[in-house]
């Protein structure tokens, strides 16, 4: 009897142990489980407003493109009519044509908009999503002041750019843009 009595304890001993091993494994397994879910819908929603603000920043960027790109033309009327009074040679418009000229120019050149989204996305990242927005910024910045300082220019209060400069200035914000969503687009489809 003492022998089965201490096959008993032994077996109710390992039977125990293994119920207790087993129960903190399978809580274990629950507790990482739970964890990688709960991780997993915070990247999620993490991934999801990133790119929410990505695409506010190509919003506004693309209607500053846009609004921009739509003045050139007057710019370069503009700058053709300060080159051609300082060589002493009449403008080709008129004073009301060239106000006109000026008012688009001045509510198109609001880089504002980009300016304000450029910022959320340096506030989501990561660090290489926001260098290309503030990239971004910055050419949307220069080419505002570009484009103002023709309209100062032919308003007689400074002296006028480079007739090439408006379109070298768009030109580095369509590639500043591009290479916001292609950075942006990467950071987004890495796992």
């Amino acid at each position: 009897m003492e022998n089965e009595l201490a096959i008993a304890l032994i077996g109710a001993g390992s039977a125990l142990t293994g119920a207790v091993i087993g129960g903190t494994a399978a809580v274990v397994a629950a507790s990482k489980t739970a964890r990688s879910a709960y991780l997993g819908s915070l990247e999620s929603l993490r991934r999801t407003a990133q790119r929410e603000v990505y695409a506010e920043l190509l919003k506004a960027a693309h209607a500053f493109e846009a609004g921009t790109g739509a003045v050139l033309e007057s710019a370069g009327i503009l700058l053709d009519g300060l080159v051609s009074e300082q060589e002493g040679l009449p403008r080709r418009h008129s004073s009301s044509e060239r106000s006109a000229f000026r008012r688009a120019i001045s509510s198109a050149a609001d880089p504002e908009p980009v300016a304000a989204a450029a910022r959320q996305v340096e506030l989501e990242g990561p660090s290489r999503v926001a260098a290309a927005a503030r990239n971004v910024r910055a050419a949307a910045q220069q080419l505002s002041t570009t484009l103002n300082s023709i309209e100062d220019a032919d308003e007689g209060l400074r002296p006028a750019t480079s007739a090439d400069l408006p379109r070298e200035h768009f030109e580095l914000l369509k590639s500043a843009i591009s290479t916001f969503a292609e950075t942006a687009r990467k950071h987004l489809n890495h796992r």
